[in-house]
């Protein structure tokens, strides 16, 4: 099959934890590398990169990014609905002259799936999208999103109007044959998958040392810098710790444009004690993940809303564990995992609450950590996150796509 992949408003090669970049970036490239590897032409196409020009380049085999030269890179994500008829127009006129054509469409997140509808019509193909976020759910679970009507609005007719929409966990499942009473078998569960020749167990004590950290405890937190990620309930969890637990809150992510809740956070740390206490690294390069994760003595995923959660299995995969809300695949991980997997799910947004499942994990970890160097085991690791392989994801996606 030809696949024509459109990722308008974030590039795949994005810096991960960047403002537009993370776990959407992670599912496409992922995805379409495993399908470039079965022998299926892949061709993502993103407005993001702000060339002069449009440039196609090879990426992996078989899979190629399609730059699209609109002048619109600079806006803001949400600026750029007025632009999607432009957009698919610029992608249509590309296709036209290079003489590309596609078996199917896929869209990822809801500006793209515009473009895709557009497309669609045009190509006389099947569409399928991906949503990643809906816009409703980060509203009814983050007092600090307010995603406007007009994309709730086009998200209902997308998921109406599309062939196949595609979700990586069940919640999310559930939740859009809820919102937009669509028949089960349209809404398609496809897990993302793991690179586990970046993320595997280390020795934790070497890369600690390596990192620069010492005896303390490492708490991680790695993501987008945004209200729906819930740092600021992470801060306030860290905070009701011991007063004599020495520990690291590390936050990975974040770029300029994160510097005002950066700033927010920083500001209620030192108000609650523990200035010292949380650093912010920034972005690392998406290679360097792994060093962090294994260097960690647990990852904290504190978001209110998340469709996927793949910060989860990438820890598991460093044999870190994580302490993490009912969100994504967490309730999967948990209701699956099994003896030495840990995975804590935590039910309420109640920082007390996260500050005693942070404190029980820890300690845990640091039991595990006197008997044995890897708190983890690598057979559980290898049997819990079996379910997640990229190569899995893409034989289950194109069995979708010949059913259409």
């Amino acid at each position: 099959m030809r696949i024509a992949m459109l990722s308008v408003h974030s590039s795949p090669l994005g810096r991960a934890g960047s403002k537009d970049t993370g776990g959407m970036s992670t599912y496409v490239r992922g995805l379409a590398e495993a399908l470039g590897q079965m022998g299926h032409r892949v061709d993502i196409f993103t407005c993001a990169a702000g060339s002069n020009n449009d440039e196609i380049q090879e990426i992996a085999a078989n899979v190629r990014l399609v730059s699209i030269a609109t002048g619109l890179a600079t806006l803001e994500k949400n600026e750029l609905y007025p632009h999607i008829a432009a957009i698919a127009g610029s992608i249509d006129n590309l296709c036209r002259t290079n003489k590309f054509s596609y078996s199917l469409i896929f869209s990822h997140y809801w500006l793209s799936g515009c473009a895709g509808r557009i497309l669609k019509q045009r190509w006389k193909v099947p569409h399928l999208i991906m949503f990643h976020t809906l816009g409703q759910t980060k509203n009814e679970a983050c007092a600090g999103e307010n995603e406007p009507l007009l994309r709730l609005e086009e998200e209902e007719m997308l998921a109406c109007e599309s062939e196949r929409v595609i979700v990586a966990a069940q919640q999310e499942k559930e939740r859009i044959i809820g919102y937009y009473d669509l028949l089960p078998e349209k809404v398609v569960v496809i897990p993302p998958g793991i690179d586990r020749d970046l993320f595997y167990i280390r020795d934790k004590a070497k890369i600690k040392a390596q990192l620069g950290f010492g005896e303390e405890k490492v708490i991680l937190f790695v993501g987008r810098i945004e209200p729906v990620k819930g740092l600021d309930l992470l801060v306030q969890a860290a905070a009701l710790l011991p007063a004599d637990f020495d520990f690291r809150l590390i936050v990975i992510g974040g770029d300029d444009r994160s510097r005002v809740i950066i700033n927010q956070l920083n500001e209620n740390a030192a108000k609650l004690g523990i200035a010292g206490k949380v650093i912010f690294r920034g972005l690392i390069a998406h290679q360097d993940l792994p060093l962090y994760y294994s260097a960690a003595d647990i990852t904290v995923m504190p978001s209110s809303y998340e469709s996927c959660g793949l910060v989860a299995l990438e820890s598991l995969a460093c044999g870190t564990p994580v302490v993490a809300g009912p969100v994504g695949i967490i309730p999967e991980l948990v209701s699956t995992s099994v003896v030495n997997t840990p995975v804590y799910m935590v039910n309420d947004r109640n920082p007390a609450a996260w500050a005693a499942a942070i404190k029980k994990a820890l300690a845990l970890s640091h039991a595990h950590a006197h008997s044995n160097p890897i708190p983890i085991s690598q057979a559980a690791v290898e049997k819990t996150l079996a379910p997640f392989n990229w190569t899995q994801s893409a034989g289950h996606f194109i069995n979708e796509c010949q059913k259409l």
